[in-house]
């Protein structure tokens, strides 16, 4: 089994463990503190046949907040976050501290995809998704081609079940190389209307790119677990809503099935 490059904390299935759901947290949050959330608890008991993985971002140091008093520049982050407010911008894709910092998060991510594929979990029975800079990570790491892996891993990117995006965005659009199975892979991208951290307008973007660049069905009319980005409003600011995570159980039954 592939040994594990960062701290994790899991959510053990209460029946037959069939399905996997891969989880990563925001900035400045760790894997055990997301898990004890009551809107994950509560998902995690509605779903007995998954398991839920939530492992811990690295360290690493946030350019802006660089000279912010009221802040520390070291977190835990899946990438750094050059400016705020949070926007995208082409020029960052020609930095390769930050390039390189996603593309070291989507091999850490990896390495839990392929533990469960090695403890006897197929491909489509692994969701992989995240919270805010989780989710963006998520997308790259479970649509992205080996480009955005390993240099000697030669395998077209991770045929998932499906992957989520919660209060997230794209932060590489240029530089991002889909895999060939990017567009059978379901998308459930859920944002709040009042974000300010991370705005609807960015993720709706983003998810508008990626639908056109995949090639797939896009915006709130695709059906939950359907091909295709099912983009999802809800009247909440960058935190999860109610009515999401009902809509998300519902995408979870449909891409990871209860087998008997």
């Amino acid at each position: 089994m592939t040994s594990l490059p960062l701290t994790f904390v899991t959510i053990s299935p209460k029946a037959k463990h069939t399905a996997t759901v891969i989880f990563a947290h925001g900035l400045g949050d760790n894997g055990l503190d997301f898990s004890n959330n009551k809107e994950i608890r509560t998902l995690a008991s509605q779903l007995p046949h998954i398991k839920w993985v939530f492992p811990s971002a690295p360290e690493r140091t946030i350019t802006a907040w660089k000279g912010d008093p009221r802040r520390q520049n070291i977190s835990k982050a899946w990438l750094d976050y050059l400016r705020e407010p949070l926007i995208y911008s082409l020029e960052y894709e020609g930095i390769d501290e930050y390039v390189e910092g996603i593309m070291q998060s989507v091999e850490l991510l990896g390495a839990f995809i392929q533990s469960e594929i090695d403890s006897g979990i197929p491909e489509e029975r692994i969701v992989l998704g995240g919270f805010s800079q989780g989710g963006a990570i998520s997308l790259i790491t479970g649509l992205g081609g080996s480009q955005w892996r390993n240099a000697s891993d030669t395998k077209d990117g991770w045929k998932l079940g499906g992957v989520i995006c919660l209060s997230g965005w794209l932060p590489i659009r240029e530089k991002l190389h889909l895999s060939s199975h990017s567009s059978t892979i379901p998308v459930f991208w859920g944002h709040g209307v009042q974000d300010e951290v991370v705005t609807w307008q960015l993720s709706s973007e983003s998810a508008n790119f990626i639908g056109d660049k995949v090639g797939v069905r896009y915006g709130q009319y695709t059906k939950i677990g359907e091909l295709g980005v099912s983009f999802m409003s809800y009247g909440v600011a960058h935190w999860m809503a109610e009515s999401e995570m009902e809509d998300l159980r519902l995408f979870l039954k449909k891409v990871l099935p209860l087998e008997e």
